[in-house]
C-alpha cells in the first residue's frame, strides 16, 4: 500500500472533479392490460359478447340451482332436490358459461379497435 500524504489545512482534496453527465431517461411506453401499442384494445367487442354471454350463462346455472327447501320439515320429498334442472341442467349451463367465457379470453381480434382520437379543433383551411 502506497504512503498517502498528509493533506494541507487550506488546500481542498481536489481542485477539479469530473463528473459524468446525467443519464438521460428514456420514455418508456405505458403499455398496461387493456392497451398493446398503438392504443388498441386486447379485447375485441366479440370477445366482450362472449364473455358476456359466458357470464350470463353462468348465472343462470346457479339460479337453476338455487332453491330446494322442504315446505314442511316433517316430510322429505327427494323430488325437489335431486330434480332434473338441480342435477342437470344447471350444471351444464354452468360449464357451458366457463367455455364460453375461456372462448372469449383466448379468441384472436381480427379487427384492431383503435381509441378514438380528440377531433381537432383548428379549421381545415
Amino acid at each position: 500500500m502506497a504512503k498517502q500524504q498528509p493533506r494541507r489545512p487550506n488546500q481542498p482534496a481536489q481542485t477539479q472533479r469530473k463528473t459524468a453527465p446525467a443519464p438521460t431517461r428514456r420514455a418508456e411506453s405505458r403499455d398496461n392490460i387493456f392497451s398493446s401499442g398503438s392504443h388498441d384494445f386486447i379485447f375485441g367487442r366479440q370477445n366482450f359478447i362472449f364473455m358476456g354471454i359466458g357470464l350470463g350463462l353462468v348465472l343462470l346455472g346457479l339460479a337453476a340451482m338455487a332453491g330446494g327447501a322442504m315446505p314442511d320439515p316433517n316430510k322429505w320429498e327427494p323430488e325437489r332436490i335431486y330434480s332434473f334442472r338441480r342435477i342437470t341442467l344447471a350444471p351444464i349451463l354452468m360449464v357451458a358459461g366457463f367455455v364460453a367465457i375461456i372462448f372469449g379470453i383466448f379468441k384472436k381480434n381480427t379487427q384492431p379497435t383503435a381509441i378514438p382520437s380528440m377531433p381537432n379543433d383548428t379549421p381545415e383551411a
